[in-house]
């Protein structure tokens, strides 16, 4: 069921904003995995190739989860942060760009830039896995300075359509920083359980 909400209105999302779109998802935290999986098998079935930021799982775990859903993971370039969060160990993969276990904004800001390029469709889009998590770690003025970024690359006349999700945790939906981002994107699709 929740998979079909997702599916559902991520569709509706894309079609009402064809010239890209910047959605905000609120979800219970026991819905991530699954929802990650949804958006992104939703997305790459449908000719999209993306750039997926992880926060809650290191690289090789989400790369092996993703290709046990059927996703093609040669249309993800992966940033994963959750490795450098833990300050593990971090295997080269053409797939993947590591960053420092600093998890610098700029940094974060440059792996996307670096990113986008080598995607091959024209069709293309940003996934977040977790919102929250990052504010967990970095100060909130560096967490909107982040999300604000991401938002005006999306909106930047001349790029190719350019889809931005962010997740967040829906028990942390209220709190003020995810209010702010939330009056700065196109739409907010709630999750319920």
């Amino acid at each position: 069921m929740v998979e079909e909400m997702i599916e559902k209105s991520l569709a509706e999302a894309v079609e009402k904003h064809r010239e890209g779109v910047v959605i905000m998802i609120e979800l219970p935290a026991e819905h991530y995995l699954e929802a990650n999986s949804v958006i992104v098998k939703s997305l790459t079935s449908t000719g999209y190739d993306g750039t997926y930021i992880s926060f809650q799982r290191p690289f090789k775990n989400l790369s092996s989860l993703l290709t046990q859903q059927g996703i093609d993971i040669n249309k993800l370039l992966f940033i994963d942060a959750a490795s450098a969060f833990a300050e593990e160990i971090q295997e080269k993969n053409p797939r993947c760009i590591h960053i420092s276990p600093a998890v610098d904004i700029d940094e974060l800001v440059r792996a996307i830039y670096t990113s986008l390029p080598e995607l091959k469709s024209e069709k293309r889009f940003i996934f977040i896995d977790s919102l929250t998590t990052i504010a967990l770690y970095k100060p909130l003025s560096e967490t909107m300075r982040f999300c604000e970024f991401l938002i005006k690359t999306v909106r930047k006349r001349g790029v190719q359509k350019i889809i931005l999700i962010f997740n967040v945790a829906k028990d942390l939906a209220q709190k003020k920083f995810i209010r702010d981002i939330a009056l700065r994107v196109d739409q907010v699709i709630s999750v319920v359980k």
